[in-house]
């Protein structure tokens, strides 16, 4: 009987754990965690702080009884220590106990652990990362007490987090070091859209500056940003995450720039141990280049070939363009590919293009506006980003032009997509083809 073995239990290591059993129905898969919780979506967390969603045990996804029909079996508060051959060494949490697993194949999906930059003070009380259930209880015991809540980052996260503590009744400031929010997703004039809309709802935006120290011998009790104090009683640091790649140094395991170096097949350096998630480089599927999208979408595809692969088979995960998307107030926003700015550090010529439009037809009531932007090759002609931000309807625009990338469409195939349109539903004129239409025309002069 084959023995599959994998350390840790979020989005990746479930689906490989999922994977290995279809793929094998005969193995024998024990999943390793640190975590006391069964998989839970960490992308809820902001939503449960803002009250969309009634507790933390809603964002849990999978039970054991789902786990013991599926014959995986699930070590709790276990840290993977190190393999010495195919044995894997464990240490409970509390340091109580040791154990050792025997293994066929070993599937490494330790994640990722919140970025902390180098501020002075940043350990003092009432500083959080939100990265774990954990995190969520420990700012949800805090509300209570705190009238000021300031945000380092405006990331997704970030960004999240100051509409949910808007929703508590929170006054709200979020300082980013670059010049705009969603800097990784967004050109400066769609993310302008979003900034005016925070601004609308009363977020403090202080953008291009650097925190520097978190004042408070105690608890918090300020920032000083860029030389300016701003007074608040909590710190969100939500600086972005790094790759958990602590086990697999020990065990040997090649790295990249920032993360696990992987094959297609999702294998790394050493013969049958593969990684999945947060914890792996991922290829660019227009640049070619390593990258490290930290994404539940890429994580659940590299889990499902590392699973299948570590029980035998011989899946490929291609690539990813790290598409995305979140809603922030009033604006549902949504990215793929690459932005113009990236685009032009890649050397590359580019045509842009952008529309303002309409959710639906104009005439029909509680019609809302989008605004597409899409970026093509100027010498292929092929779409290599697209940037949506509208009231709604966002989400499987962006699939579609992830879907018109990955099959390396140019402008002259979008002009001609076969849209639907139905006046409560979509507008006669769909907004991604008069976008390449209106690209059509700059390809021309």
């Amino acid at each position: 009987m084959r023995r599959v073995v994998i350390v840790g239990f979020g989005t990746a290591g479930l689906r490989a754990a999922l994977s290995a059993k279809a793929q094998n129905p005969g193995s024998n898969v024990i999943v390793v965690s640190e975590e006391q919780y069964l998989t839970y979506s960490r992308c809820g967390l902001p939503f449960v702080i803002g009250g969309d969603i009634k507790s933390f045990e809603n964002l849990i996804v999978v039970s054991n009884a789902i786990l013991q029909k599926s014959g995986i079996d699930l070590i709790l508060g276990f840290r993977a220590i190190d393999v010495i051959g195919n044995t894997l060494y464990i240490d409970s949490i509390d340091g109580k106990e040791s154990r050792q697993i025997n293994f066929d194949s070993l599937v490494i999906a330790t994640g990722s652990k919140p970025f902390i930059p180098p501020i002075k003070n940043v350990n003092i009380n009432n500083v959080f990362t939100l990265r774990s259930i954990d995190d969520g209880i420990k700012i949800m015991k805090s509300l209570n007490n705190i009238r000021h809540f300031a945000i380092v980052g405006a990331g997704a996260i970030g960004l999240e987090c100051a509409e949910a503590f808007s929703k508590r009744g929170l006054t709200v400031s979020v300082i980013e070091l670059m010049p705009k929010v969603l800097p990784n997703i967004l050109d400066h004039d769609m993310a302008l859209l979003i900034q005016e809309d925070m601004v609308k709802h009363n977020v403090n935006l202080k953008l291009g500056k650097r925190v520097e120290e978190i004042l408070g011998s105690n608890s918090v009790k300020g920032l000083v940003v860029n030389g300016e104090i701003i007074d608040c009683d909590a710190v969100l640091i939500a600086t972005g995450v790094k790759a958990d790649v602590v086990f697999a140094k020990n065990i040997g395991v090649e790295l990249g720039s920032v993360a696990i170096k992987t094959d297609d097949f999702m294998e790394t350096s050493k013969t049958g141990v593969y990684a999945a998630g947060d914890c792996v480089e991922t290829k660019n599927l227009i640049t070619s280049k390593p990258f490290t999208p930290y994404l539940g979408t890429v994580a659940y595809r590299q889990g499902n070939v590392a699973g299948a692969n570590a029980a035998g088979g011989s899946m490929v995960f291609p690539g990813s363009l790290g598409s995305i998307v979140l809603r922030i107030f009033d604006y549902e926003i949504g990215f793929t590919g690459l932005t113009n700015e990236q685009a032009e550090k890649e050397g590359l010529n580019t045509i842009v293009s952008k529309v303002k439009w309409y959710t639906k037809a104009e005439y029909f009531p509680h019609h809302g506006d989008i605004t597409v932007k899409l970026i093509f090759d100027a010498n292929s002609r092929k779409l290599l980003g697209c940037q949506i931000v509208g009231t709604s309807d966002v989400a499987q625009r962006i699939n579609l032009a992830s879907m018109a990338i990955s099959m390396g469409a140019k402008v002259d195939d979008l002009i001609k997509l076969d849209t639907c349109y139905s006046p409560p539903v979509a507008d006669v004129i769909e907004p991604i083809v008069k976008a390449s239409e209106i690209a059509l025309k700059r390809f021309k002069k």
